[in-house]
């Protein structure tokens, strides 16, 4: 080092490091954001708002998508108008307190959120559909940050993307260390996998509770209603069991049309098996609890079977997309005023 270049401004370098020393504790004291590093914190089930949701009398969910969204085009998340999210979620409302959703969108989630909060939704599941997005995860997490204190609130990693390929168990991981960075403790994360895909140990290892997608449509599709319900509950509680952790069935049902042996009635008649049974159970073992009071889905969506080419995918509604109820829907209307 040149002699000349140890002063600067008179300082010399030891000056130097003890002026930045000063510098430094006075921004860790006055703005700790802008200094502190991001700290990963781990869950805390015991004050988790989410669990004690799922516990409570009463609570239901729905999958929900909106009406009027055909999300394959991202313009559309711009032109869809809040007045068709607020009817949308004003016609469910009688039926479910909480929500679970798919992706986020800068456009359209947050303000599904606010509506949900000020039509007293008192939960929600808020869908990562991407998870190497930076932009789709940082976005959930300021969400999260907004309505913690209003809502009880879960993060959903991911929607069958590995079964799918969309995704790999690395980025799954990458996106869960950035959010575990930034939430409370008592948010819990999860992801979603149809059933088969949880003999994988990374996916029931994954996440503070298990959030599958059990369908006997696909998976036993010779069943009637009533024995198709018996064929999800046995597999919820075996993934319960086999995994030690509590398990939310995110999906499961029976679509009204796309096959001749779905109909309105059959898809009534699963739905009032399903709930004539309690939608919490405990567990005996490591797992907690199971829950079952999530309906699939909220609308049914058109779009969904011109992408995926099954006649089935279009009529998994509870409503249709005018927002008219369909018998299955008011066998969970009549679950919430009848508990």
């Amino acid at each position: 080092m040149a002699k000349g270049s140890q002063y600067l401004f008179g300082l010399t370098m030891l000056q130097l490091r003890l002026f930045g020393a000063v510098v430094l504790a006075a921004l860790v004291t006055f703005c700790p954001s802008v200094v502190s590093p991001l700290r990963a914190v781990e869950f805390d089930a015991s004050s988790c708002k989410f669990f004690q949701y799922v516990n409570s009398d009463g609570a239901t969910m729905i999958g929900y998508t909106p009406s009027q969204l055909d999300p394959r085009n991202p313009d559309n998340q711009v032109k869809l108008p809040t007045s068709s999210i607020k009817a949308d979620l004003a016609a469910l409302r009688p039926a479910f307190d909480g929500l679970v959703t798919y992706g986020y969108h800068e456009a359209c989630t947050p303000r599904v959120l606010a509506v949900a909060k000020e039509l007293n939704y008192r939960a929600v599941m808020i869908g990562i559909w991407q998870p190497k997005s930076a932009e789709e995860v940082d976005g959930v997490a300021r969400l999260v940050e907004q309505y913690h204190d209003e809502m009880a609130v879960a993060v959903i990693i991911g929607n069958e993307g590995l079964i799918f390929n969309r995704y790999e168990e690395d980025d799954l991981r990458i996106a869960h260390a950035r959010l575990r960075k930034r939430l409370p403790a008592d948010v819990p994360l999860t992801t979603t996998e149809p059933l088969t895909t949880y003999d994988r140990q990374f996916v029931r290892d994954f996440g503070d509770f298990l959030a599958p997608n059990i369908h006997p449509v696909f998976d036993a599709p010779d069943l009637e209603a009533a024995k198709a319900v018996a064929w999800t509950n046995e597999h919820a509680l075996k993934l319960a069991q086999q995994s030690g952790k509590s398990v939310l069935v995110k999906e499961t049902g029976f679509p009204h049309a796309g096959k001749e042996r779905y109909t309105f009635d059959t898809q009534r008649a699963f739905w009032s098996e399903y709930v004539s049974q309690p939608l919490l159970a405990k567990v005996e073992g490591k797992a907690d609890w199971i829950f079952r009071g999530v309906a699939f889905e909220a609308f049914d969506l058109h779009w969904k079977s011109e992408a995926s080419g099954l006649a089935i995918e279009r009529s998994w509604g509870l409503m249709s997309a005018e927002r008219k109820p369909h018998p299955a829907f008011e066998i969970w209307q009549a679950k919430v005023d009848s508990p």
